[in-house]
Formats: structure tokens, C-alpha cells, sequence
């Protein structure tokens, strides 16, 4: 069962991090290019070094691009049912996050046939895969919700989806 209630929320929170990942793209497409040093900006843990990424999750390509595309999209709309299912606000604004995120790599494949990447974090020669904002938020929700759901169990109730039964 859907909560209305929840539309507002979860648009507020899509919406927000939509635009912090296009616009801090946008930033740096316009003041980094790409093969160029990276820019230090907590000395070599976290710099910036503009990449495009024309594969899927960690630069892995996985098969035919329109894969992407489909994969994208139909994940969307499944987690942006479950999130307006949800009794949780918590529950509610990390899926606003998650879904933001989603929509914001979209945008760069539909647009550029890549997704913008920049951020670049690691201890020397130990490097993470460079990621973007869309990918935090995807990532640091979806570990989130994972978390919470193994080792915070409270009232199932107020925690999962309705089961479509009437209250």
C-alpha cells in the first residue's frame, strides 16, 4: 500500500540529491580535465581527478549498454514503490537518496553515454574506484538500509513495506 504522506519527503530528498550530484558535476567538468593531475583536496586520501565511465558499478562492464539503461530504470521504479510503501520517514528519505543518485547517473548515460566520476580516494597507491556523488548516495543508503534491516530489527511494522493488508 502506497502512503501518500510520503510523496512529499521522498521527492524532497530524490530531488536533493539529484541536483548536489549534477551540479557538483557540473563544477567540475567545468575546472578539471580529464589526464590531468589530480587535485589534492584532503592531501592524497581525498582528491578530485575527473574520469567518465562508460561501463556500469566500479567501471565493470557487464555486457550490451542498453543493459545499463534497462537495469537502471526498472530498479527505480521497484525501489521508488518500496520506498512510498514504507511507514519509516527514515526509510522514506534514504530511498529519496538512493533513487536521486540513480537518476543522476541516468542523466549522464542518456545525455553523454557515460557517467561523470571525480572523486578519488585512497592511502597511496591503495585506491578506491572513483566514484561520484550519485554513487555515495546509492551506496551509503543501500549499506544504510541494509544495516539496519540485519542488526536493528525493532518493530517490523513500522520498518517494512505494508503486506498490502488493510490496516
Amino acid at each position: 500500500m502506497l502512503h501518500k504522506k510520503n510523496i512529499k519527503t521522498f521527492l524532497i530528498f530524490t530531488i536533493s540529491a539529484l541536483l548536489a550530484d549534477q551540479i557538483s558535476k557540473l563544477i567540475v567538468v567545468n575546472y578539471l580535465t580529464p589526464f590531468e593531475p589530480p587535485l589534492n583536496i584532503i592531501g592524497s586520501f581525498l582528491r578530485f581527478k575527473l574520469t567518465y565511465n562508460p561501463y556500469g558499478v566500479f567501471s565493470i562492464a557487464f555486457g550490451p549498454s542498453i543493459l545499463y539503461y534497462i537495469l537502471s530504470v526498472g530498479g527505480i521504479l521497484i525501489l521508488t514503490y518500496i520506498a512510498l510503501s514504507f511507514k519509516d520517514r527514515i526509510g522514506v528519505i534514504v530511498f529519496g537518496f538512493v533513487i536521486g543518485g540513480a537518476v543522476g547517473n541516468i542523466i549522464d548515460r542518456v545525455r553523454l553515454a557515460y557517467v561523470i566520476d571525480f572523486i578519488d580516494m585512497g592511502l597511496g597507491n591503495l585506491r578506491w574506484f572513483t566514484y561520484n556523488l550519485a554513487d555515495a548516495f546509492i551506496t551509503v543508503g543501500a549499506v544504510f538500509l541494509l544495516v539496519r534491516e540485519l542488526f536493528f530489527k525493532q518493530d517490523k511494522k513500522a520498518e517494512t513495506p505494508d503486506s498490502g493488508k488493510a490496516n
